[in-house]
């Protein structure tokens, strides 16, 4: 497959969110990083993203919080969202706002076979939509 996925992370802690920009830039993904979740949804008002990698806990707007607006919205409602989280215990949460749940730290093998299961499981299930904004 040649398309080249756009894949937005959301993480507060920066160290991590460069690190994993620079990781999956160089495996062919174009990587846009937001600092908290209202900062996510202002990048997906202006632009298409095939997959959101959202840390859970972060000020402004937390993963769930984020999960929760893309699951409303008509343009974002089936974009893949891998919740990232240090937390021992996922405690009562929605699972059907993450597509995927990473423990940190995790391998890079982990994050790459997850990401590629959940883009290959929208593409199978979306109608492809190409101009979401």
């Amino acid at each position: 497959m040649s398309k080249q996925h756009s894949i937005l992370i959301v993480d507060d802690e920066f160290g991590l969110a460069q690190m994993l920009r620079e990781m999956l830039g160089e495996y062919g993904y174009l990587v846009t990083v937001a600092i908290n979740g209202r900062l996510a949804l202002d990048i997906l008002g202006e632009r298409r993203v095939d997959l959101v990698l959202s840390d859970m806990m972060m000020p402004v707007m937390d993963g769930a919080e984020l999960a929760t607006a893309m699951r409303a919205s008509a343009a974002h409602r089936h974009t893949p969202i891998i919740l990232m989280t240090s937390l021992p215990t996922i405690v009562p949460l929605n699972h059907d706002l993450f597509d995927a749940t990473l423990r940190k730290p995790f391998t890079p093998e982990l994050l790459l076979n997850t990401m590629r299961a959940c883009l290959e499981q929208r593409r199978g299930s979306d109608v492809e939509i190409e101009r979401g904004g």
